[in-house]
C-alpha cells in the first residue's frame, strides 16, 4: 500500500519545479525584450550621430566639435550619419548644397550682400567707330535726287515707255541707297529734302565737314548686340583728337546686312555741330545707351557661372546659403537682368562667392557621399 505523504510529497515537489521553470522563462523573455528595446535605442543614437569635419581636409572626421588635427581648424558640421537627403533639391546646382556658417567665419571670409532689385535697366554697348569719308553715299544720294527730278520732269510725257524709264532709274538709285546702309524713312526724308536736322543733306558731311556742320559717325556693332540698338537711340562720341571733351549724336540707321569677317554691322550716327573737331577717318569711340525695360536685377558679382548652369546664393537666415539656379536674360556691365530663380528683396551673396562656393560643394560631396554609403549598407 502507497504511503499517501510520499504522494504528497513528490505532487509538492513537482509544483515546485514547474513553477520555477516557470519563472526563469519568464525572466529570460523580460531580459531579451530589454535587451532588444536598447539595442533599437542605441542604435537610433548612433544614427543621429553628428559628423564633424574640416572645410579644408575632408578626410577627416569626428564625432564631436573640436580642431582639425593637420591645419588647426575649427571642425563644421558636415552631415548626420542617417544619410538623410534634406539638402537635395531641384533648384540647386549640380554638386552643390545649402549649409550654415558661423558669424565669425563669414566674417573673417568677408562675405557683403545685396538686394534682389526689380527697376529699369540699360544696356551700354560699346563699338569702335570713325569719322565718315563717303564719296560713295555721297554719289549715291545726288544720283537718286537726279532720278527723282527728271522722274517728275517727264511724268506728263506722252510715251509711256519714257515714264517707265525713269521710274526704272529711280528705283535703282534708291535699291543702291538701301544697300548703302540708309532706311527706307531716310530714303524718304532724303526725297522731300531732308527733315528739320538736315540728317539727309548731302552737303559736305559726307565728304570734309566744315566748322559746324553735322558729321556722321560710322560705327561697327557686334552681332549679339545689333537686337538693343535702334534708329534714335543716344550716342557718346569720345577718341584721342577730342582731348577728353565728349561729343553727342543719336543713331540715325542700322545697315540690314553683317559683315561676314568681323561679325558686325555698320551704325550710322549723326552728331550736329561738330565745329570741326575732328577730322574725316578719325578713329572715335562710340556708346549707345539702351533701354532694356524694367527688369529683375542683381549685381554682376553675385553670379556664378560654369558654362553649364548659372547660380547665386541666397541668404535668408544669418550665416545660412543657399544655391539658387537662376537665368540669365541680359548681362548690361556692372548689372545682370534675371528671368527666373530670384524674387525682388532678396538678399544675395555679393562678395566671396567663390568661397562659399567652396563650402557648397563640399557640403554637397559630403552629402551624396554619406547617402551612398548608406544605401550600400542596407
Amino acid at each position: 500500500m502507497i504511503d499517501k505523504r510520499k504522494i504528497l510529497f513528490l505532487s509538492f515537489s513537482l509544483l515546485m519545479v514547474i513553477t520555477a521553470l516557470v519563472i526563469i522563462s519568464c525572466s529570460r523573455d523580460k531580459t531579451a525584450k530589454e535587451a532588444h528595446t536598447d539595442s533599437s535605442v542605441s542604435a537610433k543614437d548612433s544614427d543621429k550621430k553628428e559628423v564633424w569635419t574640416c572645410p579644408m581636409h575632408p578626410q577627416i572626421k569626428k564625432d564631436s566639435q573640436g580642431k582639425c588635427p593637420i591645419c588647426g581648424m575649427d571642425l563644421v558640421r558636415a552631415t548626420s550619419m542617417n544619410g538623410s537627403s534634406e539638402d537635395a533639391h531641384d533648384s540647386y546646382p549640380q554638386d552643390h548644397a545649402s549649409f550654415q556658417l558661423p558669424s565669425p567665419r563669414v566674417q573673417m571670409i568677408g562675405v557683403k550682400y545685396g538686394v534682389v532689385e526689380k527697376k529699369p535697366l540699360f544696356k551700354s554697348i560699346e563699338a569702335a567707330g570713325r569719322v565718315a569719308f563717303d564719296p560713295e553715299l555721297y554719289t549715291a544720294q545726288n544720283e537718286f535726287l537726279e532720278a527723282v527730278r527728271q522722274l517728275d520732269r517727264v511724268k506728263d510725257a506722252p510715251l509711256a515707255d519714257v515714264k517707265h524709264s525713269a521710274q526704272r532709274m529711280m528705283e535703282s538709285a534708291k535699291l543702291r541707297l538701301k544697300i548703302l546702309g540708309l532706311s527706307d524713312g531716310q530714303i524718304a526724308n532724303l526725297r522731300s529734302g531732308g527733315d528739320k536736322n538736315g540728317t539727309m543733306t548731302t552737303g559736305s558731311n559726307l565728304l570734309v565737314p566744315k566748322a559746324g556742320e553735322s558729321i556722321w559717325i560710322y560705327a561697327e556693332v557686334f552681332e549679339m548686340d545689333l537686337p538693343h540698338v535702334s534708329p534714335g537711340l543716344e550716342v557718346t562720341v569720345s577718341g584721342g583728337a577730342l582731348e577728353g571733351k565728349e561729343l553727342f549724336g543719336k543713331v540715325a540707321s542700322v545697315d540690314r546686312v553683317i559683315n561676314s569677317s568681323t561679325r558686325t554691322a555698320k551704325i550710322r550716327v549723326l552728331v550736329p555741330n561738330a565745329k570741326g573737331e575732328l577730322r574725316p577717318e578719325s578713329y572715335v569711340n562710340a556708346t549707345i545707351l539702351s533701354p532694356l525695360g524694367e527688369q529683375i536685377v542683381v549685381p554682376f558679382d553675385a553670379v556664378l557661372d560654369s558654362g553649364k548652369e548659372t547660380w547665386v546664393f541666397v541668404s535668408k537666415l544669418e550665416g545660412h546659403f543657399e544655391p539658387r539656379k537662376v537665368i540669365v536674360k541680359y548681362y548690361a556691365g556692372e548689372e545682370v537682368a534675371i528671368s527666373s530663380g530670384l524674387s525682388p528683396g532678396e538678399r544675395i551673396v555679393t562678395s566671396a562667392n567663390f568661397l562659399i562656393d567652396s563650402e557648397s560643394r563640399l557640403k554637397g560631396v559630403l552629402s551624396s557621399q554619406n547617402v551612398g554609403q548608406n544605401a550600400g549598407h542596407k
